[in-house]
């Protein structure tokens, strides 16, 4: 079984999530990593200082996040992206009508939420407008 992340991660701190993946493979080895050793050339910084901010209530939801990164069953979030073009300030729409994908200016509709890959595969040439969206 899959989980999602519990808490909310920075870019950098993905990144560190991602590394504990593959230096180990025991959750108890990682935290102590994480919690205990500093070095001057830190691999985990950004998660050691997250660690110390969070709150007391949080400190479950961090170590189970790390448990299920280092045993392989965490989710991490995916970036998403919409299509816009800024010369005409238009988007990429679905068009629930004739269900298929359709240009429209940027206005109060949602334009399509995919991944990077997911849009590299429709079409090479969106990549120059793909703006990085929440989800």
């Amino acid at each position: 079984m899959k989980y999602k992340l519990k808490l909310d991660y920075t870019e950098d701190e993905l990144n560190e999530l991602k590394e504990l993946r593959k230096d180990y493979k025991s959750p108890i080895n990682a935290i102590h990593q994480i919690i205990i050793v500093t070095s001057c050339d830190d691999p985990f910084r950004n998660l050691r200082a997250k660690y110390f901010a969070i709150g007391h209530e949080d400190e479950f939801d961090f170590m189970a996040d790390i448990n299920n990164v280092v045993m392989g069953t965490a989710i991490f979030p995916n970036k998403l992206y919409i299509v816009h073009d800024t010369n005409t300030n238009s988007v990429i729409y679905h068009d629930d009508i004739n269900n298929k994908l359709i240009w429209a200016p940027l206005c109060f509709y949602r334009p399509v939420k995919r991944t990077k890959e997911e849009w590299l595969e429709i079409n090479p040439a969106y990549e120059p407008m793909l703006e990085m969206v929440e989800d």
